[in-house]
């Protein structure tokens, strides 16, 4: 089953993805670097708020 892949600052679509065990996409859009690892329903920029009491919550890795 394939999951979207949205920026977690502007929320374009980036992919849709099945397996996988870590991913990275730069936003074309708005330059964020969006980091996901499985088992995670989303992503999310250095902007988003922490999501410390979620289980699965992003990493969220500095734009350069």
């Amino acid at each position: 089953m394939l999951k979207d892949c949205r920026c977690g600052k502007c929320n374009k679509l980036l992919a849709r993805v099945g397996e996988f065990s870590d991913i990275q996409i730069k936003c074309s859009r708005c330059g964020t670097l969006n980091h996901m690892k499985a088992d995670e329903s989303r992503i999310a920029p250095e902007s988003a708020a922490p999501l410390s009491n979620e289980i699965g919550a992003p990493i969220i890795i500095k734009d350069k």
